[in-house]
């Protein structure tokens, strides 16, 4: 998958360089999961582990195509990932060493959007709405030491799951463009994602994937 994100990025730069009336756009920002499923809630009761130990620098590169004054196409191309070393908060082992559990998430996605300019793109403030569509590429992983509550038996245990998902994001923000060929851009997104784990997470719902990314970019106009 990081091969076909580097593929995107050149793709996308590529592009823009070649047609007017288009801006390259790269973003850097903090992604901070939801994480609503019960296989999220049954980590935070059990391990040291909350929302904010997966929160992680989000890196991104958006080609936009304008459409008049006020609308545009844009295709982003960004990823996430975060490991997090963890241990359960009220159990140890009978020498009173812990019992050690980590877990690992990646998130690297494609997404096509529609971008409102309510007062154009054109001035020098130029805020701005959108939301859009997208396919994301993820992986989970849990390993470490495991407990039975049934048997109190601690085990070496792994489990990951490695797919591809659709979600939907909604986004805002605004360009300050104070060169006729260049600007800074601060943005606020939304992402909607739920994914199925694999046969080794058995009787868990679907993986809350969502979440929220505050990112700051740097935007090249071509035109």
């Amino acid at each position: 998958m990081k091969k076909i994100f580097l593929i995107s990025i050149l793709v996308l730069f590529f592009g823009a360089s070649f047609i007017s009336g288009q801006s390259l756009n790269f973003k850097i920002g903090i992604f901070s999961p939801m994480l609503e499923s019960d296989l999220w809630e049954v980590n935070k009761e059990n391990l040291y582990f909350s929302n904010e130990d997966l929160q992680s620098i989000y890196y991104g590169v958006e080609y936009e195509h304008f459409i008049g004054r006020h609308f545009s196409m844009a295709f982003e191309a960004g990823t996430f990932e975060k490991t997090v070393y963890s241990q359960y908060k009220d159990y140890e082992y009978d020498d009173g060493s812990p019992i050690y559990q980590d877990l690992f998430l990646s998130i690297s996605g494609i997404e096509a959007n529609i971008k409102i300019y309510p007062i154009g793109h054109r001035k020098v403030f130029n805020p701005y709405i959108g939301a859009g569509v997208g396919v994301y590429f993820w992986e989970y992983e849990q390993w470490g030491d495991f407990i039975d509550f049934n048997t109190w038996e601690v085990y070496e245990g792994y489990g990951y799951t490695e797919k591809y998902s659709a979600g939907f994001n909604f986004k805002g923000g605004f360009v300050f463009r104070f060169k006729r060929h260049m600007g800074i851009s601060f943005e606020a997104k939304y992402q909607y994602l739920k994914g199925q784990l694999s046969n080794l997470f058995e009787g868990f719902e679907k993986l809350d994937l969502s979440g929220l990314t505050l990112n700051i970019g740097l935007n090249l106009f071509f035109r």
